[in-house]
């Protein structure tokens, strides 16, 4: 009867499932871990701030060419109206 349980892929399944459960509850406990995730979230926070920089720079850029671009327009314009 016994061995007839152990066939059967349900008590198997519960045995790893909890298995895993303990294993996982350690993992996660682990101070090593700690200080991975940790380290992780500052670097996602570090690459956060370095695409908002960059984002800024890119449209501080375009507006300067919007800008230069305006004023090369009411330039021509300018000298189109004189003639």
């Amino acid at each position: 009867m016994k061995l007839n349980n152990l066939k059967d892929g349900r008590l198997l399944c519960f045995a790893a499932g909890a298995a895993a459960v303990i294993a996982g509850k350690r993992i996660i406990k682990s101070e090593k871990t700690r200080k991975l995730c940790v380290m992780g979230i500052a670097k996602g926070m570090k690459l956060q701030q370095d695409a908002l920089e960059t984002f800024q720079n890119m449209k501080e850029e375009a507006e300067d060419m919007c800008y230069e671009a305006k004023s090369k327009l009411d330039e021509e314009d300018e000298v189109n109206n004189e003639i």
